[in-house]
């Protein structure tokens, strides 16, 4: 009986019958989009107290005989001729600490992100879990009227590497706060910092083109990370005061590449204080 009813039913509605597509109707249909993530940073803010301890440990830094030894621009390329660029060593104190150990919790946030942003993409090809971030080291940035950082990016020991800025200071008429664009020499964007990653062109939008320019609008306690091989410049500004910065490097480590690195620097130790003393020696 089952077999005569489908019998009778293909019979009824044979395939054949149907009628032509009409290429002319409409019909539904599931649409999807795939798009490519050219960067990102991440920017946070960090406590007022923090940020006025930093400024008064580098008040006391620039207050010294020997602050000429501090001197780190023979590391960097901003042309910083009417203030200075200074190592802040992490053990000088507290607040230089804590910065090392900021940049290193945002580093490993900023790794988490990337693989949850790219999961798919980044995994076929050859995502890499790091879990371990050593901020090597830290300097800052005394800029003046007429300072400003060349477009660059910043060098690396590993492949996994990470850059931030931290602002602690800025002039109040650094830049026109009422522009909303940089013709007619507004100074819109003055001592402002712009992240590029490819051309930029005024009718991207127009041309269905994603934007390869990121610009940032320095602010006290605003706190950017991003990854070191983006190029990034700061445009110089032209009025009283000084836009004070710190800024670093951080590399990003597997358990593995951590271990051997822990092990490297345990056997240079060894070495130190199994070394024989060669001072006062005849």
């Amino acid at each position: 009986m089952s077999n005569t009813l489908n019998q009778q039913d293909s019979t009824k509605n044979p395939s054949n019958t149907q009628e032509p597509f009409n290429p002319q109707s409409t019909f539904k249909a599931e649409i999807r989009a795939h798009s490519v993530v050219d960067f990102f940073v991440l920017e946070t803010n960090l406590p007022p107290d923090f940020v006025a301890l930093l400024n008064e440990e580098i008040d006391k830094l620039l207050a010294e005989e020997n602050v000429k030894e501090k001197d780190y621009s023979g590391n960097l390329v901003g042309q910083i001729k009417n203030g200075a660029q200074l190592l802040l060593e992490k053990d000088r104190c507290e607040a230089f600490h804590g910065v090392y150990g900021v940049a290193e919790s945002l580093a490993k946030e900023y790794a988490k992100r990337f693989m949850m942003i790219g999961s798919g993409d980044a995994i076929q090809q050859g995502a890499v879990d790091y879990v371990h971030a050593d901020c090597y080291e830290a300097w800052s940035v005394h800029s003046f009227r007429g300072d400003y950082n060349p477009i660059h990016d910043h060098g690396n020991r590993l492949d996994g590497a990470m850059s931030f800025v931290i602002y602690t200071q800025v002039p109040p008429d650094m830049r026109n706060k009422e522009a909303s664009n940089m013709k007619n020499a507004s100074g819109w964007m003055d001592g402002c910092i712009s992240f590029v990653n490819g051309p930029t062109s005024q009718k991207a939008a127009a041309s269905f083109r994603w934007p390869k320019v990121l610009n940032i609008i320095p602010e006290v306690g605003k706190m950017v990370i991003f990854p070191h091989w983006l190029n990034h410049m700061v445009y110089p500004f032209d009025c009283e005061g000084e836009r004070r910065s710190i800024s670093g490097n951080i590399t990003m480590m597997t358990e593995e590449q951590h271990q051997i690195l822990t092990s490297q620097i345990m056997s240079t130790e060894e070495e130190v204080v199994s070394a024989p003393s060669q001072q006062g020696a005849e």
